[in-house]
């Protein structure tokens, strides 16, 4: 069985976009939950892929310049009820030997991608922190 998984520091950053974008923070809660539910799209979503049927719907992509270095971590890209892309993603690790999600942060698209911001250094610590192997 698949499981997905929240890191602390990612439930701490949802709660906090609660506060200052309730809808963005509550699609992402959604689609998390549905997600968490849902053992065929589970099996599936490490293949990079768009989802525009699923409620709500999203994309799922690797993060390149994270593979480069080792790490199994995907790119989740939410949309809203018009189809436009919410400004947050969710960076989501795969260890792929436990058939496990790890959500590893819910960070701004402007600093989600940059490695040169340190919230990737603190996305690389919570992927080792939840034991998800390199892949080289």
């Amino acid at each position: 069985m698949t499981d997905l998984y929240l890191c602390p520091e990612a439930e701490d950053e949802l709660d906090a976009l609660y506060e200052t974008d309730e809808e963005t923070a509550s699609l992402i809660d959604v689609l998390l939950e549905e997600l968490a539910g849902d053992q065929d799209m589970l099996g599936r979503l490490f293949r990079p892929n768009n989802h525009f049927l699923y409620m709500p719907p999203f994309e799922i992509k690797v993060f390149a310049e994270a593979r480069k270095r080792g790490k199994n971590i995907f790119i989740l890209k939410v949309r809203n009820d018009e189809g436009e892309l919410l400004n947050h993603r969710v960076l989501v690790a795969y260890h792929a030997q436990k058939d496990r999600y790890h959500v590893l942060t819910v960070a701004n698209r402007e600093i989600s991608y940059d490695t040169s911001d340190p919230l990737f250094e603190a996305v690389l610590q919570r992927y080792e922190r939840c034991g998800v192997p390199d892949y080289r």
